[in-house]
């Protein structure tokens, strides 16, 4: 799904233990295995990540430290409606949603 506007943060998404989630503009990807099942909205996957994020941060200098900035720049701004991302759910058992009008499902 893209969200393009702040009423799309409040899209609800469902992972279930198998569900890979993408959002490709970030280069962030979250595995089955890493963290538990969870029914969240849009902003609250980027809550996840933003804290990820953030933690992962403190202890690297240089280019990655750039790049975590950035990454959390553009989360921000995807908050505020001034950017767009796509969010991607991959479950190979089917149990995982984004629940919304908006969504594309790919069998």
């Amino acid at each position: 799904m893209v969200i393009s506007s702040t009423p799309d943060l409040n899209v609800r998404v469902i992972r279930s233990l198998l569900g890979t989630i993408e959002i490709p503009e970030l280069g962030v990807s979250v595995e089955p295995g890493r963290g538990e099942s969870f029914i969240s909205t849009v902003e609250g996957v980027l809550k996840r990540v933003e804290e990820v994020v953030k933690m992962l941060s403190r202890n690297v200098e240089g280019e990655r430290k750039k790049r975590a900035y950035a990454v959390l720049k553009r989360i921000e701004e995807i908050k505020s409606g001034k950017a767009s991302m796509t969010l991607i759910i991959d479950d190979p058992a089917g149990n995982s949603a984004i629940i919304s009008e908006k969504a594309k499902t790919f069998l």
